[in-house]
């Protein structure tokens, strides 16, 4: 019996070639990449467009430009609208010769996208029109929003810490000639009941500048036993003159609650925080309610009642203009802010990590056009 050799060798697998990709693996590939890319035709309607696409902006088949700009606000990045006659799509299917572009696209629920675009006119086989390609870049640009923000905030806290210190020489000044008068015998009584009408009130303007020196400055926490009722009265008391009548308060502290261990004067400034952004959220007026109750741990989440028997609750709630259902889940982020041009987007943020800090946490319900309710979540130590 003769001995054959059998070569069972693979032999390697034939790729088959650009040429030779069919249309639909063409669209797979084009679906797998992570930038927009989209044909448009010469009538303005979208013959073809990647995952992206959709995932991105919106953007589907069979859809033209001017329906999707009907339902997204498109942004220079000095803020201004683009209107039609300048949108580089519109202007690439004139013929125009457009350069690559940076736009502020606002989607249909709210979100908001930096799209770096360009458009490239072509005609082959007598058929025209422009290919669209995209890139998102909200993450970079909010990146760098974030750096120069933060960047202002610390100028700002170099510059306002200036300010309050040369506020409360100025109050200093004013409180030793008020004591200076005072002494005086020969001032008249009703001068004098003027003068220490002003010696209270100059204590309280002293007693809010030291408050701002304590929130400007970094200082480590003083954890110590805190009746969260005192801190409650004391927040509203400093509030009281941005308190217009427009705003009725009511207040629902309850009575024997036990002390937590806390910072006051870090949980007055989450107190203030939420106090700003109801008032900010009633413009025309409204009511504010601040109470106080004593919760047990059970149906709390584990990480909280994990050796927790009970949780002195806060509630500050409005009945302002509420915050959308898609944007809740994001107000407690760095910056992020549902008041452009007016905050800086730190209010939440801090308060949720002044509470982490205290092992407590933070919670919101809200309804849009009806209000906002937080509920803060302080543990009661055993």
């Amino acid at each position: 019996m003769s001995n054959v050799t059998r070569n069972t060798a693979q032999q390697p697998q034939q790729v088959p070639s650009v040429r030779e990709l069919q249309p639909e693996t063409l669209k797979c590939i084009l679906d797998s990449v992570g930038v927009v890319f989209a044909v448009i035709d010469h009538e303005g309607r979208v013959a073809f467009s990647n995952q992206a696409a959709l995932n991105m902006l919106g953007v589907s088949e069979n859809l033209s430009v001017a329906e999707w700009r009907r339902g997204h606000k498109v942004q220079d990045t000095r803020g201004h609208e683009i209107q039609d006659e300048r949108a580089f799509v519109l202007r690439a299917l004139t013929g125009q010769e457009v350069k690559p572009t940076d736009v502020r696209v606002t989607l249909p629920d709210g979100r908001i996208k930096w799209v770096h675009g360009a458009a490239f006119p072509f005609s082959i086989l007598g058929l025209t029109g422009v290919v669209v390609i995209c890139a998102d870049e909200t993450e970079q640009v909010e990146l760098r929003t974030r750096m120069e923000r933060a960047q202002r905030m610390e100028a700002f806290g170099v510059l306002a810490g200036g300010l309050v210190h040369d506020f409360k020489n100025i109050l200093s000044v004013l409180s030793g000639n008020i004591t200076l008068g005072l002494s005086d015998k020969g001032v008249l009584e009703i001068t004098r009941n003027r003068f220490q009408e002003m010696a209270v009130a100059l204590d309280k303007g002293t007693a809010l500048v030291l408050r701002l020196m304590q929130y400007i400055r970094k200082q480590p926490s003083q954890i110590r036993p805190v009746q969260v009722n005192e801190v409650a009265n004391a927040v509203l008391d400093v509030m009281r003159p941005l308190l217009t009548n427009r705003v009725r308060v009511k207040v629902e502290l309850s009575e024997g609650l036990p002390v937590v261990q806390a910072d006051s004067s870090q949980v007055e400034q989450v107190l203030v925080n939420l106090i700003l952004n109801a008032l900010d959220a009633m413009p025309d007026g409204g009511k504010l309610t601040l109470g106080t109750e004593l919760t047990p741990a059970d149906g709390m989440q584990e990480e909280m009642n994990e050796e927790r028997s009970a949780f002195v609750l806060i509630t500050v709630a409005d009945t302002g203009t509420g915050i959308p259902e898609h944007l809740q889940s994001r107000i407690f982020e760095p910056f992020f802010t549902t008041k452009p041009g007016k905050g800086a987007g730190l209010g939440l943020s801090s308060s949720q990590l002044i509470l982490k800090r205290h092992h407590g946490r933070m919670e919101v319900q809200s309804t849009p056009g009806v209000g906002t309710k937080f509920s803060i979540y302080l543990p009661v130590q055993d």
